[in-house]
């Protein structure tokens, strides 16, 4: 840490500010911040353990950036006006001793559980993500894993909640430096320092408001998590404080309380309507979130001074204060607690459960404010001093990175065991899907492997395959592949394989199947791209952005231009149809839309001498026959099983092919390969069936080839 001070004349902002309160009055906090910290933190909480009871609960994030942006540059401005200079290391190492004990406590702890709790495969993305959340730049890390479809199914990490502190860190970073050039800049070009920071600042909000609807509209998920969609709301918070420095008297006349008890009821009436309206479909943050943002500006602009009939009057009372100041830490051990506490009891939380998890959170912050956050701002590290306390956290940080280190490299030596395990049993006649035939096998008993590593995934490259030549680019890469199976010689056929992650899924069987028949096989996959040519406007619940989806438009119609020119011998296609949405304007039901987007474009390769073979789509696991329910349930699989009529969702695109009517158009069709006798299993034939919550894993996929052959031959006749 710095210990550079950066000077700036008193004079300019002292001049136009009122005198600076005591320090012991600054330092008391305004019991109107401190409610909105209790409700911004109480919404988060409830978004998090009952999303369905608060389902725009995630605008306390919000709610709690406009706080930073005020709070801090109140701070700063203060400093500049009083002093004429910002100490920059003392005021990182202030921020380090206020906020890093606490977190990384809770990092530590969250790491060490998750070691002893969670399977292997997850040891991997939590390794990651603390890693990511100790350097903080978890914000970073989760935007690009929102971008990368094949990460958007990973199970959440203990830390994930940490994007939010790793946003805050990075606005503490680059705030102080800022506001001292703004006041430099003022000095010596004789301006007024007040007019030019609202200036600054004001261009500061709206640039980066503006970037924020763009990103939101054309990539939703990164818009959430990246900084400078982030920035407005932190400037909000900012411009507030810069205005006040003009309004630093009492409110005593009776007109200004009265303003600022209706800026209170306007405020807190926003943030409500946001917190209870908002769900995970609207399209946030964007230009809704000024919806929460203005709200909370309203509430800190009317001041801590009210009538009594103003909602700060029964929100200054000592219940919601005291989850005010433990806002912080009920805010780091929420998370983890309600994603680790599962594993270690062995079962899904019940709703009496969670109540009292809940309880017994809120009872550990408490204790985590007293015992680590209070004892480290106001004792031991602050009678070290800043270069000492600064060492002291950085090695305790410097652990924690180590022991993340360690995790990843156990959970690859574990899941090198589990390769080992996998080849020595996959020759049994009880293996897989082979048990679904074999008389004598038990096909739905306990898995042999108890969990499920990333060796499963059903997105890799085959070793017969590589990168066209002649590329097919989306997002700056190429999505064509080239997989000779002819070892080099002339192919029986000219296949394509064509979808999302969906399609991609049935690699490995088909990849068995093309080797077997020496065929030529060309593969363009995009996760999260149809490959109809409609637009999709929903996709796995998540409304779609017209970025991605003009991308997917563009690589479909290439890929169909390519099919149509080729014209390859076979076609296989297939795609996650059934939770996403189309839109051809029409505003007929989905299957109708889909049957004439098939007919479109399917129809188009078979009336071109094609034959077209549609996967249909794999089981959905409704949340219950994942590798998340079997790793509470490994010896009684049965409860991670669910009805066919439930989780065998109508596959619209199987459905426009069989409406197609079209002899070169045919489906295959291996249902009752994963749902047997009316019911869809998690684990057959010792195998898990499920890699995550909608894909499939590799060697169940694997065990599948004879049947999907069989089936694709019976086709062919």
């Amino acid at each position: 840490m710095t210990t550079s001070d950066t000077a700036a004349p008193a004079t300019v902002l002292a001049r136009t500010s009122e005198p600076q309160a005591p320090a012991a009055r600054a330092k008391a906090p305004r019991k109107d911040i401190q409610a909105l910290r209790a409700l911004a933190v109480t919404f988060v909480v409830l978004n998090h353990a009952a999303p369905d009871l608060l389902p725009g609960g995630y605008v306390g994030v919000d709610i709690f950036f406009v706080i930073s942006g005020y709070l801090i540059t109140q701070h700063l401005l203060g400093e500049l006006s009083a002093t004429g200079r910002l100490r920059l290391g003392s005021f990182y190492a202030r921020r380090a001793v206020r906020l890093l004990p606490a977190a990384l406590t809770v990092s530590a702890v969250s790491l060490a559980v998750a070691w002893v709790a969670l399977p292997y495969p997850r040891w991997i993305g939590v390794a990651q993500e603390t890693l990511a959340a100790n350097l903080y730049v978890e914000n970073w890390v989760l935007a690009l894993k929102s971008v990368d479809y094949s990460a958007q199914t990973e199970s959440a990490s203990p830390l994930q909640h940490y994007w939010s502190l790793s946003v805050e860190e990075q606005f503490y970073l680059l705030w102080p430096l800022l506001l001292t050039v703004v006041v430099t800049l003022a000095v010596r070009h004789r301006m007024r320092s007040r007019a030019l920071l609202t200036l600054v600042l004001g261009a500061v909000f709206v640039l980066s408001l503006a970037f924020c609807i763009h990103l939101t509209s054309t990539n939703r998920s990164a818009a959430y998590f990246v900084t400078p969609a982030r920035a407005w709301e932190f400037t909000a918070g900012a411009l507030v404080a810069v205005r006040a420095l003009r309004h630093q008297r009492s409110l005593t006349t009776p007109l200004v309380p009265a303003l600022a008890g209706a800026a209170q009821i306007l405020g807190y009436g926003l943030i409500l309507c946001s917190a209870a309206g908002f769900t995970e479909r609207t399209p946030f943050p964007g230009y809704l979130a000024l919806v929460p943002v203005v709200g909370t500006v309203l509430v800190i602009a009317g001041g801590p001074h009210h009538p009594a009939w103003a909602p700060g009057a029964a929100l200054g009372a000592r219940p919601v204060q005291f989850v005010g100041d433990i806002s912080y830490s009920l805010y780091l051990w929420h998370w983890p607690a309600l994603l680790l506490v599962p594993a270690l009891i062995g079962r899904d939380l019940q709703p009496i459960d969670t109540v009292v998890l809940l309880a017994g959170t809120v009872l550990l912050s408490f204790g985590s404010k007293r015992l680590i956050e209070d004892p480290a701002r106001t004792g031991l590290l602050r009678r070290f001093g800043p270069r000492t306390s600064g060492m002291l956290l950085l090695g305790v940080m410097l652990a924690i990175i180590l022991a993340a280190t360690a995790l990843t490299v156990s959970a690859n030596a574990a899941g090198d065991r589990q390769r080992q395990a996998l080849d020595a049993i996959s020759g049994g006649p009880c293996f897989g899907a082979k048990s679904l035939s074999a008389p004598d096998c038990d096909p739905f008993g306990p898995p042999v492997l108890a969990q499920v590593g990333p060796e499963e995934a059903p997105w890799f490259d085959g070793a017969e395959c590589t990168a066209s030549q002649d590329p097919i680019e989306v997002g700056g890469g190429n999505r064509l592949s080239t997989c000779d199976f002819a070892g080099g010689g002339a192919p029986a056929a000219e296949a394509w394989l064509v979808g999302d992650s969906h399609a991609e899924q049935w690699k490995t069987a088909l990849h068995a199947l093309a080797r077997e028949s020496s065929w030529h096989l060309q593969e363009s996959l995009v996760g999260g791209c149809p490959y109809v040519g409609v637009r999709r406007t929903d996709f796995n619940g998540r409304p779609e952005g017209e970025g991605s989806q003009d991308a997917c438009l563009a690589w479909s119609r290439e890929v169909s231009d390519r099919i149509l020119d080729q014209k390859p011998d076979m076609v296989f296609v297939s795609a996650f149809g059934a939770r996403e949405t189309i839109d051809d304007g029409s505003g007929r039901d989905q299957l109708s839309q889909y049957r004439d987007a098939f007919a479109d474009r399917v129809g188009a390769w078979a009336d071109a001498g094609v034959a077209v073979y549609v996967l249909r789509d794999t089981p959905l696991t409704l949340g219950r026959a994942g590798p998340d329910c079997l790793a509470l349930h490994a010896s009684a699989p049965l409860e991670c099983s669910s009805p066919a009529g439930e989780a065998l969702a109508v596959d619209p695109l199987a459905e426009a092919a069989v409406a197609l009517g079209s002899p070169r158009v045919k489906v295959l069709d291996l249902q009752d390969q994963f749902c047997p006798g009316g019911r869809c299993y998690s684990v057959i034939g010792g195998v898990h069936v499920f890699f995550d919550a909608n894909h499939i894993t590799s060697t169940y996929m694997r065990s599948l080839t004879p049947v999907l052959a069989e089936r694709f031959a019976a086709l062919d006749r």
